[in-house]
C-alpha cells in the first residue's frame, strides 16, 4: 500500500464516514472511511481510508493513519511495518467475512 499525501494540506476534518482536507491550493478533497479500530497490542488508534481510485494493477488504494478518536484529529502516519502488516490482516479479515 502506498501512503497518501492527505494531511499535508491546511485543514483537516474526520467524520464518521469521510475525510476531509483543505489542499494548499485551496481545493477541498474528501476520502471514505473503510474502518475505524484501535490496536490492542499498541495501544494506537488507526483510520483506514480510500480515495476510491484504482492503481496500475487495478487495486483499489488504500491508505491508513494514525489518529485521537475522541477530537478526531490526525497524529501521523503509519510508517511501521508491523503495524502495517496489522492494518492489512484486519482488512483481510473484515473484507473476507
Amino acid at each position: 500500500m502506498r501512503q497518501d499525501k492527505l494531511w499535508k494540506g491546511k485543514e483537516k476534518m474526520i467524520d464518521k464516514r469521510k475525510i476531509f482536507t483543505v489542499l494548499e491550493n485551496g481545493m477541498k478533497k474528501s476520502y471514505d472511511v473503510i474502518l475505524t479500530f484501535k490496536n490492542e497490542r499498541n495501544g494506537k488508534d488507526y483510520i483506514v481510508y480510500t480515495d476510491n481510485t484504482y492503481d496500475e494493477d487495478n487495486k483499489l488504494r488504500i491508505y491508513a493513519a494514525l489518529y485521537n478518536p475522541l477530537t478526531n484529529e490526525f497524529l501521523g502516519y503509519v510508517e511501521n511495518k508491523e503495524e502495517w502488516r496489522d492494518i492489512i490482516k484486519l482488512l483481510d479479515n473484515v473484507l473476507l467475512k
